[in-house]
């Protein structure tokens, strides 16, 4: 099993590191200008709604770190289905 992976002189590493940094850096400027869109409208239609202000200030609160929660794990399933499930 273990000469599956074995890597070969002719491989450069240095490739799959540079196409792993981009992999992160395009999913982080995909997901944050969105989050923050979301974020802004959602805190528009929270402060509309007819509740009390700390009922107001806990959605928002909750919502914040739910959609971080949801980005996060978005991550590892951009990277895992950008690799195509490769080793």
């Amino acid at each position: 099993m273990s000469r599956y992976f074995r890597t070969s002189d002719s491989v450069n590493r240095d490739y799959f590191d540079v196409f792993g940094n981009g992999l992160a850096i395009f999913y982080f400027l995909m997901v944050v200008p969105l989050a923050i869109a979301l974020w802004v409208q959602v805190y528009k239609g929270i402060w509309r709604l007819d509740v009390g202000k700390v009922s107001k200030i806990i959605m928002m609160g909750l919502f914040v770190p739910v959609t971080l929660m949801i980005s996060f794990v978005g991550f590892y399933a951009h990277i895992l289905f950008y690799y195509g499930f490769a080793p």
